[in-house]
């Protein structure tokens, strides 16, 4: 269980958001337009085979993809045909939606035709198009002034053919005519016929990249333009999975960029990003504020800008047209008290130069970070900028859009984005940024037990350090003490329905050394489970916190697996319970390259201690360690998580021998002991013979067998003397939700093992007497034994505790043991000779006349 925050969007916003909009729509015209297609198209062949009918999705696929690129008129042309194969198919492709930023894009429509039994039907029609804002990053506080162009297709049947084209015209003025392009080859849906053709000035300068496997591309160059052209055939769906790192890619594209180094982008970038070196009025105000305050001290300068950005300038963003990469002027940004992470790390360098402190904008990936190495230079390869200063000799790096940050001077959490551009002349390359240390959270709950009647308290304390205390100072102050003691609340009524709180939730803030602690305390009615047979209470204990930090991966994960990096959790669950603890102390770890665990179980006086501690060394799992990934949190959901323990009285009788199990075994031993005697006395058809003196002696193997058989009986003997089988007490000892499951799994062990023992003693007796049904029945004893062993390593997966996975380990190496021992004992007996020349006595011996091997053998013939 993770507390949960909610966050809505503020009226201000969406105020804001409708007088945006209207200056949109008066500044540019968010329409369609018809018009012919483009003449300056390739020609693209037609393609009519289909993909296989078990690869395709969702009720369609494309028979065709088509995209052409003209640099130089700044036109991207778009042609596709859906083909619909099912009702699924007409619910999930029956829309066209297109989107585009009117305020440097025309939005053309060509065709719309949908196909039905060879014939097209014109479905082109402008007045059925819907523009509507589209505005996915609103709830970020970011307004990019984009719009959609949605088409909702009526009469659409089976077997359709839905085609459309379209062209954008117009490319962002900001880039000044420089081309950059990300091109996707491979889409999440079956492709019959991918087309893609990228037309440009031959004189132009193009950097490419592929990424995974793309077709080759085919270049020609004719009147001055050069074509790159790429075309595939039945090209598969693309898989991601849910878990895998924001970096990774498994689809085929390629990465198109004019620029031919990095240093020529920060160029590019210090061009439309100057710091402000005349400031002037409100801003120019508050930095002599700053200056008064702090005096030469330039760590106290550098702590007093940054928080003045960092608090007093909240985050949003209106990166309409230019301003996706343009920073607004940072006297307009102070003034107007807000701005995104470029209008915010612009102010905050320049405000930082004022005071003579050398500091530069960084352009970073959010969510690629060090992975950006693999990039060719580019713009499109950031997605967020921060700050980078020298203080006194520091090299110190800033996020100037994180609110309610902690931290005395320089000493402030910096995100783990790992590498950066930084936009100051000269650059010429990627840097990469040392990471800051990372926080950590402290868990603490704590439930005071008077009796298993009483009310239980519980409280909970949580710390909170560094990027952590900056994460939930934020969480708080968004949400409000009154809608975080409710979703506080409702997080643990999961748990316990009958719950209610006692106090308020306090908080305590060391800003300076960034600690926020929280404290919860509640009141618990009906903690305890009630067994209603043993009348046992009983409460099973689980970590929470650290479960869902586990992902959830399964055999079919193929991809990295993301991790929560920088995690550190430390979790403790404290129980105090009048007259103390009686457990046997328990540690187990596990230490990975990308990860750490450890638990500690123990008891101090009254007090039940549970600690566990889960870190993330790094973001991500490989994909060649997912097995024993998968098998470590397999180990810590069923075992390394929980606790389980009982209180109160056990209404059992004046003796602790549990006489119905007793009884079982009685019985059993008795019929086993019966069914040895008939089966034993049972005659054996043959020749009658006299006694002889030449039989074959029992040697080789066989000796190992017979010792094998005897120490199985007395091993099974001391097992079950031990093991508290027949004891009341530990019959009554599982309370709780898998009581049934541990007690079929004593029955099944019990009554297993007995057979087990009664068998092996069985064979023992055959084997000394050299009977020759000997072979049969030591096969059959051996099948046996592996049948028993499968059972009981079924029963231990139905279980769950603090026993389970180590059950589950033994009956696991019992079951392979006793498939190898099955394997080579059964092959012995089936093809041995001494066995054949050995297990010859019948019942009763005086009926077989044995005078030697061959005399036998030319007896029996």
């Amino acid at each position: 269980m993770q507390k949960r925050f909610k966050f809505y969007l503020t009226s201000p916003v969406i105020v804001l958001f409708v007088l945006i909009s209207a200056f949109v729509a008066k500044a540019s015209d968010p329409a369609v337009h018809v018009s012919p297609k483009p003449n300056w198209l390739s020609v693209c062949k037609p393609y009519n085979q289909k993909p296989s009918a078990r690869t395709i999705e969702n009720g369609y696929f494309y028979a065709l993809i088509e995209q052409q690129v003209q640099v130089e008129k700044q036109a991207d042309y778009h042609h596709v045909i859906k083909e619909i194969i099912s009702e699924t198919g007409i619910q999930n492709a029956s829309q066209i939606n297109v989107g585009f930023d009117p305020s440097f894009q025309r939005l053309d429509f060509h065709e719309i035709i949908v196909w039905r039994a060879g014939q097209p039907i014109n479905r082109l029609n402008v007045s059925g198009f819907k523009v509507i804002a589209d505005e996915k990053d609103l709830s970020n506080f970011i307004y990019q002034g984009s719009y959609s162009a949605l088409l909702i297709l009526d009469d659409i049947r089976k077997g359709d053919r839905i085609e459309y084209s379209y062209t954008l015209t117009g490319r962002n003025p900001i880039f000044n005519g420089r081309y950059c392009d990300d091109i996707t080859l491979q889409w999440y849906q079956p492709i019959a016929h991918q087309y893609t053709v990228l037309i440009t000035s031959a004189q132009r300068k193009l950097n490419f990249k592929a990424f995974n496997t793309i077709p080759k591309a085919t270049i020609t160059e004719s009147g001055g333009l050069r074509r790159y052209e790429y075309e595939a055939f039945q090209v598969p769906a693309a898989r991601d999975d849910d878990t895998q790192p924001a970096w990774y890619e498994g689809r085929a594209r390629v990465q198109i960029s004019e620029f031919g180094s990095w240093a020529e982008v920060v160029n590019w970038s210090l061009g439309i990003n100057p710091a402000d070196v005349n400031i002037k009025g409100e801003l120019a105000a508050r930095i002599a504020e700053i200056k008064a305050k702090t005096g030469t001290d330039k760590v106290k300068y550098f702590r007093e800008a940054v928080r003045t950005v960092q608090d007093e300038v909240r985050y949003m963003g209106i990166e309409i047209g230019q301003y996706s990469h343009r920073a607004n002027n940072p006297e307009k940004v102070f003034k107007q008290r807000y701005g995104d992470c470029k209008d915010k790390s612009l102010l905050l360098v320049s405000m930082l130069k004022a005071g003579g402190i050398d500091a530069s904008m960084v352009l970073v990936n959010s969510s690629v970070r060090e992975h950006i190495a693999d990039y060719i230079p580019t713009y499109y390869a950031f997605d967020h900028a921060v700050v980078t200063a020298n203080v006194n000799g520091k090299q110190v790096w800033v996020d100037a859009t994180i609110d309610y940050q902690g931290g005395a001077g320089t000493d402030i959490y910096f995100p783990n984005y790992a590498m950066g551009l930084v936009l100051k002349p000269g650059n010429t390359s990627l840097t990469s940024i040392p990471p800051s240390k990372a926080g950590k959270i402290v868990f603490n709950d704590i439930y005071k037990i008077k009796n298993d009647k009483a009310s239980v308290e519980f409280t909970v304390k949580t710390t909170y350090t560094l990027n952590e205390a900056d994460d939930i100072r934020n969480r708080l102050a968004s949400s409000g003490m009154a809608e975080t003691e409710k979703n506080y609340l409702e997080y643990y009524a999961k748990t316990y329905s009958k719950i209610e709180p006692k106090d308020s939730v306090t908080v305590t803030d060391d800003l300076e050394k960034n600690v926020l602690t929280t404290k919860e305390t509640y009141i618990i009615k009906d903690f305890f489970t009630t067994d209603s047979e043993t009348n046992k209470r009983s409460v099973d204990l689980y970590a929470n916190y650290i479960s869902h930090q586990l992902p959830s991966i399964n055999g079919q994960t193929k991809t990295p697996v993301s991790l929560s990096y920088p995690l550190n959790y430390d979790y403790t669950i404290s129980v105090i319970l009048p007259g103390g603890w009686d457990i046997t102390t328990r540690k187990e770890a596990i230490n990975r390259d990308y990860y750490k665990f450890a638990s500690d179980y123990s008891a101090s006086g009254d007090t039940l201690l549970l600690n566990y501690k889960l870190n993330y060394l790094k973001d991500y799992v490989p994909a060649n360690k997912l097995a024993e990934f998968r098998a470590d949190i397999k180990k810590l959901n069923y075992d390394g998580l929980s606790y389980s323990f009982s209180y109160g009285t056990v209404h059992e009788p004046e003796s602790s021998v549990n006489g119905y199990m007793v009884m079982l075994a009685g019985f059993l031993t008795v019929g086993l002991v019966f069914l040895g005697v008939w089966v034993y006395q049972r005659e054996t058809p043959g020749i009658v013979f006299s006694h002889g003196t030449t039989f074959t002696p029992i040697g080789g193997w066989l000796i190992l067998v017979a010792i094998g058989l005897g120490a199985t009986a007395i091993n099974v003997l001391i097992n079950l003397y031990t093991g508290k089988f027949f004891e009341l007490g530990y019959w009554n000892s599982f309370a709780g939700k898998f009581t049934l499951n541990y007690r079929v799994l004593i029955v099944t062990t019990v009554v297993g093992n007995i057979i087990l023992m009664g068998y092996a003693i069985f064979n023992l007796v055959l084997l000394l007497n050299k009977r020759d049904i000997l072979p049969k029945a030591i096969i059959g004893y051996f099948a046996y034994s592996t049948v028993f062993a499968f059972i009981y390593y079924f029963i231990t997966l139905t279980t769950q505790g603090p026993q389970q996975y180590k059950l589950n380990q033994d009956a696991q190496f019992a079951l392979v043991r006793a498939i190898l021992v099955s394997i080579i004992w059964i092959s012995y007996f089936r093809r041995s000779s001494r066995v054949e020349h050995t297990f010859i006595v019948p019942y009763p011996p005086y009926n077989y006349s044995y005078e030697g091997p061959d005399a036998h053998r030319s007896e029996s013939k």
